[in-house]
């Protein structure tokens, strides 16, 4: 589902080359669970970044959920990213003016240009059934104010689940949980897991590895 080979990614800072990501390798199965750990500032963003399709400009083959990254365009990058893969970040990024329905249900107005646009109906049912599956359903209307940090983040997995996709990428999920949220979030991801989607997570905390089938170490910029 996930196989990245050779992947190099440089950035300039001043004068200086940078190499974040040297000759890395890495294969997840369908509907597998990994986890990769280092410290800050390792690489582990921009592993997501590549595998998600968000940073084109990397060498090395990227092939995810059947799409090799590097022969598709802007406009098809953006395609793969709508409907074949969700994002799950650390800070949430929810509107504070929106209902958790309608935070759930705005990756689906931006809908690739060419592409069949679903209702605001449709859009509405997909998000209340994304809500369903993490628990919330009986708080969809709540602004994100009116909930915890754990209800947040699991808003922002609706959200990320709303095009039902077949990859699941995860930056620092739990960092901002406190423990029975955290916890809560690993369990939703097991259950994706059993569920056929496959989970890439990058996290330094250990209850995250600890519940991975995988877990796989970023060191200086390859994985051990």
């Amino acid at each position: 589902m996930i196989s990245l080979r050779h992947i190099r990614k440089r950035f300039r800072d001043g004068e200086r080359e940078v190499e974040v990501l040297r000759d890395l390798d890495l294969d997840v199965a369908r509907g597998g669970f990994t986890a990769v750990v280092g410290p800050s500032g390792s690489g582990k963003s921009t592993l997501l970044y590549v595998a998600g399709g968000l940073d084109a400009d990397f060498e090395g083959d990227a092939v995810v959920a059947g799409s090799d990254l590097k022969s598709l365009s802007a406009r098809e990058r953006a395609a793969f990213r709508n409907g074949s893969v969700g994002f799950v970040f650390q800070s949430f990024n929810l509107l504070p003016a929106l209902s958790a329905a309608e935070n759930t249900l705005l990756p689906g107005l931006f809908v690739p240009r060419g592409a069949p646009a679903p209702s605001l109906g449709q859009l509405r049912g997909r998000a209340l059934e994304a809500l369903d599956r993490v628990g919330l359903a009986d708080k969809a209307e709540r602004l994100p104010g009116r909930l915890s940090g754990g209800e947040r983040q699991r808003v922002a997995i609706a959200r990320a689940l709303l095009s039902r996709p077949a990859v699941l990428l995860a930056d620092e999920p739990t960092g901002n949980l406190d423990a029975v949220s955290g916890e809560a979030v690993i369990q939703l991801f097991s259950a994706m897991v059993r569920d056929g989607v496959t989970v890439l997570v990058v996290t330094h905390e250990e209850r995250v590895s600890e519940a991975a089938e995988q877990v796989l170490h970023l060191e200086g910029g390859r994985l051990r």
